[in-house]
């Protein structure tokens, strides 16, 4: 009898399940519409429709297990995507290689003849115009590299102290143990009740999660 009865409710849940789909995925692409600013239909008997309301711990389960299936299907494109660029970015480095493979030979001849004819120079480049494009040799330029705790070391050793950023920062850690931060937007000392207007309090506002 039990085992009846365990089937019986069983087949309604799962007939109730259906129906709750069925009426939130017309209410879904409703609400998506309107996200997308597109126009939705006057239709009275819709609009006699109540709202579908979660109202029990059966359809919050549902519902859970609805974002659960999305989840899935979500990480399931996302990692056939994945796969796709890395197999893309295969392909794209085995091109690059074959181009600078194939051109290498030409680009070698292009630089010797480049060395032969005038050209015209600036600070950063030369180059050569011709009718398909241009040949360029870009000039060599120094780049300055450096610790940064040998530099100051050098600096305090040779007496370069003015050359030494001297960087003030509130010990705000300590400092917050002072504050009484519960009256409204502004911060104030604990021990005198000054308000400290130069902190301000800012509410992170609440966000409701799905966890599956």
């Amino acid at each position: 009898m039990e085992n009846k009865e365990r089937m019986l409710e069983e087949t309604e849940l799962e007939l109730a399940e259906q129906e709750w789909n069925e009426v939130v995925s017309q209410e879904m692409a409703g609400y998506l519409q309107q996200e997308n600013g597109e126009s939705i239909g006057e239709n009275p008997v819709e609009q006699e429709k109540p709202r579908f309301v979660i109202d029990s711990d059966a359809k919050a389960d549902w519902a859970v297990r609805k974002i659960e299936e999305e989840k899935q299907e979500y990480d399931r494109i996302k990692e056939l995507a994945e796969e796709q660029i890395a197999r893309i970015e295969q392909k794209l480095e085995a091109a690059d290689r074959r181009f600078c493979q194939s051109t290498a030979y030409l680009r070698s001849l292009l630089g010797e003849y480049f060395m032969q004819v005038p050209h015209k120079r600036t600070k950063t480049q030369e180059t050569y115009r011709l009718l398909s494009g241009k040949l360029v040799m870009k000039l060599p330029k120094a780049k300055t590299v450096y610790d940064e705790a040998e530099l100051i070391e050098f600096l305090k050793a040779n007496g370069y102290n003015d050359y030494i950023k001297k960087e003030e920062k509130a010990w705000w850690g300590e400092f917050k143990k002072l504050l009484d931060l519960s009256n409204g937007q502004v911060a104030v000392l604990k021990d005198t009740g000054e308000m400290v207007e130069c902190i301000r309090i800012t509410e992170t506002p609440a966000e409701f999660k799905v966890e599956v």
